[in-house]
């Protein structure tokens, strides 16, 4: 039997175990029912009606379902053929050139082309960051050990991101509770913003639909604010562990080699365009952040009002608050780094994100052999438009009724219901 990585060193040779892709449930695995298929061809318009804690669980179909997802989970992991040398290097190569070349424009271009030269640096430390720097956290990378850290520090040098802490925060937390109000950093926005129906309202919520437009620009400017001592220690208490890194290893890590990338700029330059280039980096790079993390999980598409589905069928969980972005390899799939097929990603997160596409047909297939889709938005205008729908639907104080039926997962006209 194939044997497969935690993503923590650790050798598993069960394909169906939890750890093998990173995804890490409380509670007892559910065994796969013995079920006829043909009994669920018959069942193709079965509706999960009520998604709500304490209402109605289709517990039969959400059994079976998360037997197939496991099912398909296990087969491609242990089918897995890495992506050629070839294809990896020219990968590589159409992010890296790009990142040298507008980096070497921002110590040498006179305004105002530095500043479309940084801009350049911004879009292509972007697009390393979904793709190379993405897979280096959760080690899914099929590259030599010392190249996969090179690129792992390409992205995630300029704009300050600690891939010590992003292991803890994207790996261990995001990846396990998806969509929990407690756990999940990448949903939590506290007064400035609520895109989950079991997120408190508050009053400046009010008018997120408006404000929270003008922040998207300024995260990761945000994210350079020294927090991950304290963070660290609040979801350890949260998690109900300790803390087992230092907080200062957090920021030697984040810092230090942010200093080394920008301290040339701010030598080479006066310091009002070092700090003109700097400013106008973290604004490219934070908006295109935040549109690529809000559009795959925080979408009509993608809203739950229930996280009693993480213990027993974690899968189904991953499925139904997680939602792609198109169907094709283009230009979005370059610039976010191919997360853009992002549900296949939360069900398998050991594969790596040139593997994606192939599986996401795979799971088209597997899913509408029992009558559903995977959500998908058409575009990234489409996904935009749902998450602006949300968040002005939670920008109300009432906590809004969701009914997701199972059946239309994948369909654009789908809209949930608010009460």
């Amino acid at each position: 039997m194939a044997v497969f990585s935690d993503g923590w060193g650790k050798k598993l040779r069960d394909p169906n175990h939890p750890a093998a892709v990173n995804i890490n449930t409380r509670g007892t695995r559910t065994p796969a029912l013995r079920r006829p298929e043909s009994q669920w061809g018959a069942a193709q318009t079965v509706v999960v009606e009520s998604m709500r804690v304490g209402g109605t669980q289709h517990t039969g179909t959400l059994d079976f379902l998360e037997a197939r997802l496991r099912k398909f989970r296990a087969g491609e992991l242990a089918r897995r053929q890495r992506p050629a040398r070839r294809r990896m290097l020219l990968d590589a190569c159409s992010r890296v050139l790009p990142q040298i070349v507008g980096y070497a424009g921002c110590l040498v271009l006179p305004f105002p082309y530095n500043l479309l030269a940084v801009t350049l640096f911004a879009l292509a430390t972007v697009s390393l960051l979904g793709s190379w720097f993405h897979d280096s956290v959760h080690r899914s990378t099929c590259t030599p050990r010392l190249v996969a850290v090179v690129l792992q520090r390409l992205g995630s040098s300029p704009v300050g991101f600690s891939p010590t802490w992003w292991v803890y925060k994207h790996v261990r937390l995001h990846h396990r509770y998806p969509g929990d109000p407690e756990l999940d950093p990448d949903i939590q926005f506290g007064s400035f913003g609520r895109v989950t129906p079991e997120q408190k309202w508050r009053v400046l919520h009010s008018s997120q639909h408006i404000h929270m437009w003008f922040l998207l620009p300024f995260a990761t400017l945000n994210m350079l604010k020294p927090t991950e001592p304290w963070l660290n220690r609040r979801y350890a208490q949260r998690y109900g562990s300790r803390a087992t890194t230092a907080g200062w290893q957090f920021l030697v890590d984040k810092y230090c080699p942010t200093i080394v990338v920008w301290a040339p700029v701010f030598l080479v330059r006066s310091f009002g365009s070092a700090i003109s280039l700097f400013v106008t980096f973290h604004l490219v790079a934070g908006t295109l952040v935040s549109l690529i993390t809000q559009v795959q999980h925080n979408t009509r598409l993608s809203v739950v009002d229930d996280n009693s589905w993480s213990g027993r069928w974690p899968l189904c969980n991953q499925l139904v608050r997680t939602s792609d972005v198109g169907t094709r390899r283009g230009l979005w799939w370059w610039l976010c780094g191919g997360v853009n097929f992002h549900v296949v990603h939360h069900l398998a997160p050991s594969l790596s994100f040139l593997e994606l596409p192939s599986a996401t047909r795979r799971l088209r297939a597997e899913l509408n052999d029992v009558g559903l889709e995977v959500p998908t938005h058409k575009g990234m205008l489409a996904a935009i438009r749902s998450h602006a729908s949300l968040i002005h639907a939670l920008s109300r104080p009432e906590r809004p009724s969701v009914s997701t039926p199972l059946a239309t997962l994948g369909s654009e006209e789908y809209v949930p219901r608010f009460d």
